[in-house]
């Protein structure tokens, strides 16, 4: 099936906002890690993280789904604990 060029030109900005989004919650994630002084957990995630990435900007649908599956998690998570912070505070 053909695409259109635009068509295309959305996608792949949108799979690349999804990287981003991904190397972003990656690095906040490794800096929690190395503060609570996990170090092997750290560099696990880390080595998991590169390699998730690498695979994904070769388009492997696998590593895609990862990606975007980790930002959605991501994003929830971000939100509980804002909602979880906003109740204690009120409280």
């Amino acid at each position: 099936m053909y695409e259109f060029e635009h068509e295309i030109k959305r996608k792949e900005k949108i799979f690349k906002t999804y990287v981003i989004l991904f190397i972003v919650s990656a690095l906040i994630n490794l800096v929690l890690f190395f503060m609570d002084g996990e170090l092997l957990r750290g560099t696990i995630s880390l080595l998991f993280y590169f390699i998730v990435v690498s695979f994904a900007l070769r388009k492997k649908a696998w590593a895609v789904w990862i990606i975007k599956y980790m930002v959605w998690l991501h994003i929830i998570y971000f939100i509980i604990i804002i909602i979880a912070k906003a109740i204690e505070v009120m409280n």
